[in-house]
């Protein structure tokens, strides 16, 4: 059985067939919206959520389905979606039109029930095939995109500094030395959790990826990420301190959850500015535990965090030190806490901060 998230828009002018390859496709629990001529079908894929396949008469008034399916490929958003016309037709070059304008599949009427879903289920099948495989490639690009520009960048200066240093440019006993292997430190630390980070997220991107959710000790877990990224703040005289019940519990994969705190104080620190504060707090309720990462940064609009959290993007900012950053961090974060059953809420403010609230159960 097809779960009700499958959307299916079938187009006819005749109410009768509406109503019978609606009630069809609705025993085997498709969602189903209805279009009574071409322009009505247009109007509804403005407005409705975009369906996998279209079933499109081609015998209808003012407007045949040959003309809705050329407006619908013309369309950046629709083009790709998967249209199948329901036909009397069946002569050759009324099939070949058809295909030309890119339709993919013909159904003679009057047709056959389990035909009918058979050819429905398979084009829905190969058009989700091809957006996964869509958003392989889109993962992959920016994979390479992270490792040709932010982790080769950072060694590339790496490199270049140690290669100052040996020839014996800098004087190792002057005050400076020390300074820059501090900056050294710190950018080999930075792009080592950028590596870590992108690593994680490609593994989490193959379906076989296992979930080890056992009782873990929160408090700890954030613990160790902030001593892992005291320095980190030590450098730009942030406040990182930790609040909470040490003896608060939650279900989940103790180094998925380590990976999202540690990406949430990492993140707060990138964006806080020098003097800042940073409060990491461990609390819960009946049923939840909470992890909350609260800092005095530069905050975010409405539309970053809708395309972070929403729309799935990536979006790139400096920090307050001009700290380069792929949005992969908070990209990674969001999957971890779904793949854990857990919630993510986002309070922002521009130039006050930041709180990210993780919700887990508690078993």
């Amino acid at each position: 059985m097809e779960t009700k998230s499958t959307h299916i828009l079938v187009v006819d002018d005749n109410l009768e067939n509406l109503k019978m390859v609606a009630g069809i496709l609705k025993d085997h629990n498709y969602l189903i919206s209805l279009a009574q001529s071409g322009r009505n079908a247009l109007e509804q894929l403005k407005e409705l959520t975009l369906p996998s396949i279209i079933l499109l008469d081609i015998m209808m008034p003012e407007m045949d389905g040959y003309e809705v399916c050329a407006e619908i490929k013309k369309n950046v958003l629709w083009k790709d979606i998967p249209i199948i016309f329901l036909t009397a037709k069946n002569q050759s070059e009324d099939l070949v039109k058809g295909f030309e304008l890119g339709g993919v599949d013909y159904i003679l009427k009057p047709f056959n029930n389990n035909e009918l879903i058979v050819r429905v289920k398979n084009h829905i099948e190969l058009y989700q095939a091809k957006n996964e495989i869509k958003e392989i490639n889109r993962t992959r690009d920016k994979m390479y995109s992270i490792i040709a520009h932010d982790i080769r960048s950072p060694f590339a200066g790496i490199i270049q500094t140690l290669n100052i240093i040996n020839a014996g440019y800098i004087n190792k006993t002057e005050p400076e030395f020390d300074q820059i292997l501090i900056e050294l430190n710190n950018r080999t630390k930075c792009t080592y959790s950028l590596l870590e980070n992108l690593l994680e997220w490609t593994k989490a991107q193959s379906t076989g990826i296992e979930v080890k959710k056992i009782i873990i000790p929160l408090y700890e877990i954030a613990q160790e990420a902030i001593t892992l990224l005291s320095n980190n703040a030590e450098l730009k005289s942030i406040i990182l301190k930790l609040d909470g019940n040490d003896s608060i519990l939650a279900l989940g994969d103790r180094n998925m959850i380590f990976t999202i705190i540690r990406n949430l104080i990492s993140n707060a620190i990138k964006f806080t500015p020098v003097s800042g504060k940073i409060l990491v707090s461990i609390e819960e309720d009946a049923d939840w535990s909470f992890i909350k990462v609260s800092d005095s940064g530069v905050g975010m609009n409405q539309d970053t965090i809708d395309g972070i959290f929403i729309k799935n993007e990536f979006i790139s900012s400096k920090g307050t030190n001009s700290e380069g950053g792929t949005g992969l961090g908070l990209v990674l974060v969001k999957d971890f806490v779904k793949r854990n059953g857990g919630t993510i809420q986002v309070d922002s403010k521009e130039g006050i901060g930041t709180t990210m609230i993780i919700k887990l159960q508690k078993k």
